[in-house]
């Protein structure tokens, strides 16, 4: 065969086998030296692919689409600069344990340090924070087509192993990148016909949950029984399945559950918002917990940490079934590396000795805030970060996904959430790293995944960082109702001890930005509101619901009284929370 058929026969091989595999979503940048990538995508019926002019943004639909499918994306783009624009994005899957797969094309060994044009060392590139990355020839019959496939069918297995995340596939390939008709019948490819007739995967992985042996059962029932105070952390979690293990166990240990939003807890209307409670010092000084079992990675906000340094309970328990250490503050007693949700399955009807939480009491603290946080509804208010966070966990539907940015969105739904959704709504955030970046995107590929309308809240800071995704928005199978806390500026460092330093503050913190949030609407083409009033966000939030097109709701709001309203209301949650005895 010649060059231009080896070539061709090569990439259809690679696309054909991440297609067996599962991994049969393409997110593509155009570009000269994935020609031959590309054309065996579009060219393939099985295929799935959308097209992506911004690598960046790419990634973070992968992320996005990974979170919602726990399969991973395939990023595919030319060689230079392309490629690093996955990075930020990457990063975020790697530490937050999500699937991806870049296959990116490269120029080949010849035009490497050489000064040729669109020319960088790609491999490697991503470090540590791939689970695995593979310099790939350039196509040629001296390499056999069993190991191309074997390498295919092995990336995507590391990429949705023990500790899914992202895996690099380096192309390079040289010209011609045209295709031509492959010969079949070559010599090159009899090792492989079988394959090429079946249909079937060339290889499959098999990767079993790590179920914790009797003995280590046993310990923990024993310490559970042992324990006078004990309390539940669901923190991060990937898996819908293990969250709701772990809120069963709390139901049935009849111990605190602190359920994290990060969890997929949060939008459950049985979980009460213990993190309420926590920033309340004197709480936190009568719960005095002594053993806490927490399950799953990260928390969003600071008090589970600052409760753990006061309290120094004998016993703090992680269990999590990655191996990377978890341990921010190194207090960590024990480390479980098992599956969360067998884990919590298997200690359930331990016979605890400790007092029961007295139900009765916990429950009418918790109407008591739920009425005062309500206050903050009233139809003819102004809409606020607070009632808006408020409003779309009451209004949200089960037809819908919610994403949430970091900075004051994520932390205003953890606080403030109140769903009646009995088993919770799907929810994500981008919580590996917290960065602001992508966030749009990230949105995008979450709703993709799910094949329903998503709802997104994210401040104006981050809204700006990825405003060219606006595009996306159009193209998509589904609608998405973004609503913008617009506070012309970063809100959450208002809540930050730089903010007295005023000479420095608004021009190198809080950076004003005077953008028109109506304009940005109006060039990708959505629909625009700006609800002043609770009662008019409520009308419209519904009529977006209803809707098939993709609408932008801007909240708009003054920091200096957004921090005002957080903490009247964080004063008055406190007032009632020292009435609290949680237990009998």
């Amino acid at each position: 065969m010649n060059n231009r058929q080896i070539t061709t026969l090569w990439s259809q091989i690679v696309i054909e086998e991440l297609i067996r595999q599962g991994a049969d979503f393409f997110c593509i940048s155009p570009g000269s030296r994935s020609t031959p990538l590309t054309i065996a995508i579009a060219r393939n019926p099985k295929a799935r692919w959308k097209i992506f002019v911004d690598e960046r943004s790419a990634a973070f639909f992968a992320l996005g689409y990974g979170r919602a499918t726990a399969r991973p994306a395939v990023l595919v783009c030319t060689s230079g600069t392309a490629v690093a624009n996955y990075f930020p994005a990457l990063i975020e899957a790697s530490i937050d344990f999500q699937p991806m797969i870049v296959l990116s094309s490269d120029r080949p060994f010849e035009l490497l340090d050489c000064g040729a044009n669109q020319t960088i060392r790609q491999e490697n590139i991503f470090g540590n924070y791939t689970r695995w990355n593979m310099q790939l020839p350039a196509p040629s019959t001296d390499t056999p087509l069993k190991a191309l496939l074997s390498t295919v069918a092995y990336a995507v297995a590391k990429s949705l192993g023990e500790s899914a995340g992202p895996v690099h596939l380096n192309q390079p390939f040289r010209e011609p990148f045209e295709p031509a008709t492959p010969d079949l019948n070559d010599s090159w490819v009899t090792p492989v016909q079988h394959w090429l007739e079946n249909g079937k995967p060339f290889s499959s992985s098999i990767v079993p949950e790590k179920q914790p042996d009797s003995n280590t059962i046993t310990m923990l029932r024993q310490l559970l029984a042992a324990a006078e105070r004990p309390m539940i952390i669901a923190g991060s979690m990937t898996s819908r399945a293990d969250a709701l293990a772990v809120s069963e166990l709390s139901s049935d240990l009849n111990i605190p559950l602190y359920a994290d939003f990060s969890s997929g807890l949060r939008m459950v209307a049985s979980v009460h918002p213990w993190q309420l409670l926590l920033q309340t010092p004197e709480f936190r000084k009568s719960l005095q917990c002594d053993l806490v079992l927490h399950f799953g990675g990260n928390v969003i906000a600071k008090h589970p940490s600052s409760a753990l340094q006061e309290w120094q309970p004998e016993h703090y328990i992680v269990i999590k079934p990655q191996p990377n250490r978890f341990s921010p503050d190194h207090n960590v007693t024990c480390r479980l590396e098992a599956s969360i949700a067998q884990t919590a399955e298997m200690l359930k009807g331990c016979r605890a000795t400790q007092p029961k939480l007295d139900s009765n009491t916990v429950d009418r603290v918790f109407r008591r805030i739920s009425e005062e946080i309500q206050t903050e509804l009233l139809p003819d208010k102004p809409v606020t970060d607070i009632s808006a966070a408020r409003l779309v966990s009451q209004i949200v539907t089960e037809q819908q996904v919610l994403f949430v940015s970091n900075s004051m969105p994520v932390r205003d739904m953890d606080n403030y959430a109140s769903s009646s959704h009995a088993c919770g709504i799907p929810t994500a955030i981008n919580r590996g790293v917290s960065g602001i970046d992508g966030i749009i995107s990230t949105t995008a590929g979450f709703a993709t995944g799910h094949q329903k309308p998503a709802t997104l809240m994210i401040g104006d800071i981050a809204f700006l960082h990825d405003l060219n995704a606006l595009s996306l928005l159009g193209t998509l199978p589904v609608p998405m109702q973004i609503i913008v806390l617009n506070n012309n500026g970063g809100a959450i460092f208002s809540f930050l001890p730089v903010s007295e330093y005023s000479d420095v503050f608004e021009t190198h913190f809080a950076t004003p930005q005077n953008y028109s949030i109506r304009s940005a609407a109006e060039t990708f083409g959505l629909d625009y509101a700006a609800p002043q009033t609770n009662q008019e966000f409520i009308e419209v939030y519904h009529t977006a619901c209803s809707s098939n097109r993709s609408i932008i709701i801007e909240v708009c709001g003054n920091r200096a009284e957004n921090v005002h309203q957080h903490r009247a209301l964080r004063e008055r949650i406190m007032a009632l929370a020292k009435e609290l005895n949680v237990r009998d």
